[in-house]
């Protein structure tokens, strides 16, 4: 078998190793065929961009020894005519200020004069110096290629600075903006980039260059492995997993995709990518673990989550327009953009609708991006041992499957709302009431919250297939009173007709426990008066089988 290299970016080191290449020079090529071309794809880490460019660098230079047995022969390319490469890494630029960053930037521009032997003297601008290195290499060499990796690496150090990116961002801009200024005298310009920062004016700078991201055709697989290539270039490797693990080829490929396939990047095409550091690292070790999604996760991603009122245990079935994808205000950041532009959100399905416009879902793609989210959030942001959280979840999920609310309440709510980090304020009534939604979620419970009835709107209603749970929430007041709301408001009465029990649950969360509050539980019945009778939950367990718990968990996190 061919050797898998995962931390290699290099297409010479690739193909002088000896090592497994996805041949996607058929793809490169009639991109590169046409004159004078420009084109940006955006994409998350580790998807094979920086792979792609060094590529593309080696073809500009006329390397055809490298190619040999690849697509591109026979495609046309005149192998005869080279061109000068400028390869940016945005990375080399990155820094902690904007004075920082035009610092750097100066430095990058006067290495790539001296890579060519420019003797162009620095100038009282970013801009004004990059533009006068640019029009000496067309003096010198002619036309010239300029390939850009992560171009939005210089921008995301500065995400909620305030002044400092609004700075960075107009030192960017005039960096990138020279590239249109200089346009007659590229040939080929291919930008790449995690995010779409709307605001660098890099679109409007650039004579707008072709936008691959969303592309509805071939391109749509240009980064990543198609589930084809996978299986053309990797089979050997599947049959070795399988030997190793004892299990027939047909499982191995199911437990395969399962984890690291189904990443969707165009409403307009179905294809779909596995990503390559995943599967190149399961090969190497023979074990199935979050192995992109560990050299990609930052806390910017699970405060996003936060802010949107959900937890990773509740994005699923999330609708969403190209639109709201296409876009990333480095300022506001939009949640659903942000996570499907880093690869922990993905197209599920598209649709279009009467009026021509595309309607999409987005979900988590893959198990492997789930299982760390998830684990990612216990442990990260809620700060919880993982192992003993998730059984205390598997518990709840136990219990509201069969129908038992009031341990649900009592034991398995009592002990989460005991382990909220101080710093998750919780000082009113809809504080309160969002980390109960974020709670159901982890549960499983997809709760939908402020359901609009004929007179006001229910806090929640869950949904299982044996009942429906109708939720009222006070706050330093009494559970009694939430159930007399819910009778009075009539929260229950579009489901008198079901044939499922309706169960009314009001709960009290007190400021000076953190916690809910002896609960109310009351079924509830068409024929009922409001002087029906109102169930106390015990409150035995939120005093001894509670505690105990939460007695548990410091033991094992002392251990």
């Amino acid at each position: 078998m061919k050797p898998i290299a995962t931390a290699k970016s290099s297409f010479e080191e690739l193909i002088a190793g000896g090592f497994v290449y996805v041949d996607k020079t058929g793809l490169l090529a009639r991109l590169a065929l046409a004159d004078d071309a420009a084109y940006f794809i955006s994409r998350p880490r580790r998807f094979g961009k920086s792979l792609m460019l060094s590529t593309l660098q080696c073809l500009f230079e006329g390397r055809r020894e490298l190619f040999s047995g690849l697509k591109i022969e026979g495609m046309g390319w005149d192998w005869k005519r080279k061109f000068p490469v400028i390869m940016l890494n945005m990375q080399e630029c990155r820094a902690e200020t904007s004075d920082g960053l035009r610092a750097n930037l100066f430095s990058y521009i006067g290495k790539i004069a001296a890579h060519f032997g420019l003797n162009v003297p620095r100038e009282a601008s970013v801009g004004m110096y990059l533009n006068s290195v640019l029009r000496a290499l067309a003096a010198k060499h002619g036309k010239f290629v300029v390939l850009v990796d992560e171009y939005d690496v210089p921008l995301q150090g500065f995400l909620g600075k305030g002044e400092e990116i609004a700075k960075a961002r107009t030192l960017m801009h005039d960096f990138y903006v020279q590239f249109k200024s200089r346009s007659a005298d590229i040939r080929f310009l291919m930008i790449t980039g995690v995010s779409k920062f709307t605001k660098v004016s890099l679109f409007s700078g650039l004579n707008t260059p072709s936008d691959l991201t969303m592309d509805y055709g071939e391109y749509a697989g240009l980064l990543g492995y198609t589930r084809e290539e996978f299986v053309q270039y990797f089979g050997e490797h599947v049959h070795d997993l399988a030997t190793r693990r004892g299990w027939a080829g047909d499982e191995t490929l199911r437990r395969i995709f399962d984890w690291y396939d189904s990443y969707r990047f165009s409403p307009f095409s179905e294809t779909r990518v596995l990503n390559p550091v995943s599967v190149g690292q399961l090969f190497k070790s023979g074990n199935f673990d979050s192995y992109w999604v560990n050299t990609a996760m930052t806390t910017l991603v699970y405060e996003r989550i936060l802010a949107a009122g959900r937890t990773p245990f509740g994005l699923d079935d999330i609708a969403a327009t190209p639109l709201e994808l296409d876009v990333c205000d480095a300022e506001s950041l939009p949640y659903k953009a942000l996570l499907y532009q880093t690869g922990y959100l993905t197209i599920k399905s598209a649709s279009t609708d009467e009026n021509m416009h595309t309607r999409l879902v987005l979900g988590i793609p893959n198990r492997e991006v789930r299982t760390a989210l998830e684990e990612g959030w216990i442990g990260d942001m809620m700060h919880l041992d993982v192992p003993n959280t998730e059984s205390l979840v598997a518990s709840g999920r136990r219990q509201l499957a069969s129908g038992n609310v009031a341990d649900l309440v009592n034991e398995t709510l009592y002990t989460l709302f005991a382990q909220i980090p101080s710093q998750w304020k919780i000082s009113c009534e809809a504080d309160a009431k969002r980390h109960f939604l974020l709670f159901a979620e982890m549960l499983g419970a997809k709760p939908r919250p402020e359901v609009v009835t004929a007179r006001g709107s229910a806090d929640a209603i869950i949904e299982t297939p044996k009942a429906v749970y109708v939720f009222e929430f006070k706050y330093n007041r009494s559970a009694a009173a939430a159930i007399r709301q819910i009778r009075d408001k009539g929260y229950a009465d579009a489901y008198r007709a079901g044939k499922r029990p309706v169960v009314l649950v009001g709960i009290n969360f007190s400021s000076r426990t953190r916690n809910v509050q002896e609960p109310k539980i009351e079924n509830f019945s068409a024929t009922l008066s409001r002087q029906g009778a109102i169930q106390d939950a015990p409150r035995n367990p939120s005093t001894t089988v509670a505690r105990k718990s939460l007695r548990n968990l410091r033991k094992s996190s002392d251990n």
